[in-house]
């Protein structure tokens, strides 16, 4: 088993300034994105746990920073 996991399908923002990508993919692998771009253009292995993004928005990276400090 790869411990790879993917999320496919959704429509991507990179956060680059970049037009979103539909029919996204990112691909997780050790708690780390190895890749991100169009699904057809990323190579997803065979036994990685796919997460359907169909219908959702993909923002990679995005840290909930959030906070209050007192």
């Amino acid at each position: 088993m790869t411990g790879a996991k993917a999320v496919l399908h959704g429509r991507l923002i990179d956060g680059t300034g970049a037009q979103p990508i539909n029919d996204a993919a990112v691909l997780v692998r050790d708690g780390r994105i190895e890749a991100v771009g169009a699904a057809a253009a990323i190579a997803v292995p065979d036994d990685a746990e796919v997460i359907d993004a169909s219908g959702r928005t993909v923002m990679p990276g995005l840290i909930e920073g959030h906070a209050h400090v007192g």
